[in-house]
């Protein structure tokens, strides 16, 4: 049990260092995961040799705490699978025995069927590639050798081309091979050179000696969902590495994108080997990697050799102490739960401080009085809540309050909650292990963050710096400059002025915006519905320009009566009735748009969009549309009054694209191929005027169709 809980930090610990580097390349978050994965394999061959070294550890008496539910799982797999027997109950130490052996052969059988599923994988590649035809076209070994060499691959790799497979795959450690599919024949020259560079970056890396570790590693826990998730990481990360090393070879972002898509729209790799081979695009992860590939900030280094060396050391020292370690308990007396509030209240001017320093984490609620005091009324609960200590002092230019325990322990609980009243002018310093922050009616200076909770803000003043681990955020009637974030969940601004900004992780980040107003006071959002868990906002008609911006997923807006700008980092985006200007983009994902009583400007990396435009009188409307691969319809008023710019394109592995109009347009002639955009393609285009030609519809895709249709209503 003790391993296992080894396992789990070892697996928590690769799993935070991949999260830091989160802004670093690829290929270092794919050392992380395979120093991890690497190192839950050694940490099993060293607890059976490593010396004990034993760590006190303090617990509640006649208390036992199994953590994890895999172990729990574990538990009741073993106590099922032992036969029911009228005999009187075994003594204990047989029953554990029995118990112990039961654990063995049900950890055998886990053990040896992710081998069995490796064995069967590895000897699906033999029959692949016993069937599969070696390519020895001219063209395609000259192109195999030139990326051999910008890839850094010194050994012989086999070239072959199966029917069996519709999307490149590598594998081998000794003699790599390199699988195309049958349509490879078909593929552009940059094509050709976009997926040999990518799967000869996996052999330069070695990756199919990686992913063995990690399926070593799955093997021998396979009953840890902890070292499932790290080899699916690993798996990511080597694409996206690969896919870098494919971008620095000099292959345009844009045309590797629009590879990349292609090949995973036919992407269908054999179950028997997915696991042992390693393929070009998988539909499972295309949103990522387009996303990395058509982001040009994104790091795109090789990890340098002192740093691979400088990892292994650390490893190394890291798993010997933690091999040895072995916690001893020692049993102490436990402790009755708090009984009521406590309540200190210490004299404080205006204009003072108020920093809070609560290691244990506690919910707050702070408003701000007309008293010159500060007023503390807390409720200490949870498990460790008696153990937890509050203290409120007076200190220099203020007050400090502090929630901490007297004792080192490694794991508490509690369940904490602060009253805090304070002068209306007084500053704010919080330092939380995590809890709720309600704030209001306060004037001042406020920082800090907390480990994760809400945060709600209302009727303040002055300039914020605020942080949550994660949850919502909502800030409401305040007059504020600075920001306020959250790791993940929500972000409302309402009725606020000042200049704050909002930023989230993962969540929208919703605002309105009040033509006109010098103050710049966002609108009233009170009655906004946001479903963060699939970024769905209901508007109860703000009065404004509506602004929801998220760092990646889907977006789907009711309805927008003055207006929206809506911006995803990739996922679909769906706006409904609305009027003024709905400007949207998303870097990869389809848009559905409208009706719309007025213009629309939106974009998308990949993906359809259909766009509907409502009558809007004597209204000028325009219509500016972009995607990097897809469909577009748009749906125009039958009165519609303005100038008609369609350009669509096709490159020669797609086939003809064509563009059809409920209107009489001027034609033009096919172009021939022009490469001067990227991958060569020919371009499709119609243009004319509809009315008197004051507004514009303006139209461009690749590897789409165009259609102009009347709106049914």
């Amino acid at each position: 049990m003790i391993f296992i809980l080894k396992i789990t930090l070892l697996f928590l610990l690769g799993g935070l260092l991949a999260a830091l580097l989160r802004h670093r390349s690829a290929a270092a978050r794919h050392f992380v995961w395979t120093l991890t994965l690497a190192g839950a394999i050694g940490l099993a061959l060293l607890v059976p040799v490593a010396p004990r070294l034993e760590l006190p550890v303090a617990t509640r008496e006649a208390v036992v705490t199994v953590a994890g539910p895999v172990l729990e799982t574990f538990e009741r797999a073993t106590a099922a699978a032992a036969p029911v027997s009228k005999e009187a109950p075994a003594p204990p130490t047989a029953r554990a025995a029995k118990r112990a052996s039961l654990g063995l052969l049900l950890w055998l059988a886990g053990f040896g069927a992710v081998l069995l599923w490796c064995a069967l994988g590895h000897w699906g590649l033999m029959r692949l590639a016993r069937r599969a035809t070696a390519v020895e076209d001219a063209a395609w070994l000259a192109l195999l050798e030139e990326t051999a060499s910008l890839a850094g691959v010194a050994r012989p790799v086999r070239l072959l081309r199966s029917p069996a497979v519709s999307t490149p795959m590598t594998w081998g450690l000794l003699r790599p091979v390199v699988t195309l599919p049958a349509s490879a024949e078909a593929w552009s020259v940059e094509r050709r050179r976009a997926v040999l560079l990518h799967e000869l970056a996996h052999v330069a890396r070695r990756d199919c000696l990686v992913q063995l570790v990690a399926t070593a590693a799955c093997a021998l826990y396979w009953f840890h969902p902890a070292a499932w998730m790290a080899a699916r990481r690993l798996r990511g990360e080597s694409e996206r590495a690969c896919d870098d090393r494919a971008l620095a070879c000099g292959t345009p972002a844009a045309d590797y994108a629009s590879h990349l898509l292609e090949v995973a729209s036919r992407a269908r790799v054999p179950r028997i080997v997915g696991a042992s081979a390693i393929g070009f695009a998988q539909r499972s992860t295309l949103e990522a990697r387009l996303l990395s590939v058509l982001d040009d900030t994104v790091p795109r280094r090789v990890l340098p050799g002192w740093a691979r060396t400088a990892g292994v050391l650390l490893l190394a020292l890291m798993l010997l102490p933690l091999a040895a370690v072995t916690p001893v308990t020692r049993a102490v007396a436990a402790s009755m739960p708090a009984a009521g509030p406590l309540e200190r209240s210490v004299d404080a001017s205006p204009g003072e401080k108020l920093d809070l320093d609560l290691e244990s984490g506690a919910g707050l609620d702070i408003q701000g009085w007309d008293e010159p005091r500060v007023q503390v009324r807390a409720r200490l609960g949870g498990r460790d809540g008696a153990e937890t200590r509050l203290s409120v002092e007076r200190q220099t230019g203020g007050v400090q309050v502090r929630l901490f325990f007297p004792e080192e322990k490694r794991s508490r609980s509690t369940s904490n909650e602060l009253e805090i009243r304070v002068p209306r002018r007084f500053d704010l310093h919080l330092s939380s292990a995590g809890g709720e922050l309600t704030m209001k009616d306060v004037e001042g200076n406020f920082r800090g963050s907390t480990g994760g909770g809400e945060l709600t803000l209302k009727n303040l003043s002055g300039e914020a710096h605020l942080s949550t681990g994660g949850g919502d955020i909502r800030v409401t009637d305040c007059d504020l400059s600075g920001s306020v974030s959250t790791g993940g969940g929500s972000v409302v601004l309402s009725r606020v002025r000042g200049g704050l900004h909002g930023s989230s992780g993962s969540g929208p980040v919703v605002y309105g915006d009040r033509a006109g107003d010098a103050a710049e006071e966002t609108s009233e959002l009170d009655k906004l519905e946001i479903d963060s868990a699939h970024t769905r906002v209901r508007a109860g008609a703000p009065a404004g320009v509506l602004h929801i911006t998220k760092a990646g997923g889907d977006v789907e807006l009711e309805e927008a009566p003055e207006g929206a700008v809506v911006h995803t980092g990739g996922g679909n985006v769906s706006v409904g009735r609305a009027a003024g200007l709905v400007h949207a983009g998303t870097g990869g994902g389809n848009l559905e748009i409208g009706p719309v009583r007025g213009s629309v400007r939106a974009g998308t990396g990949a993906g359809d969009i259909h766009v509907v435009l409502a009558d809007a009188g004597s209204e000028r409307q325009t219509a500016e549309l972009s995607s990097g691969s897809g469909k577009v319809v748009v749906e125009l008023p039958s009165g519609f009054d303005g100038k008609i710019e369609l350009e669509t394109a096709y490159t020669e592995d797609h086939g003809q694209v064509r563009i059809e109009s409920a209107w009489p347009l001027r034609n033009e002639p096919v172009t021939e191929l022009d490469g001067r955009e990227g991958t060569p393609r020919r371009y499709v285009r119609a243009h004319g005027v509809l009315g008197k030609g004051q507004g514009l519809v303006r139209v461009k895709t690749v590897n789409g169709d165009i259609e102009l249709r009347r709106a049914s209503y």
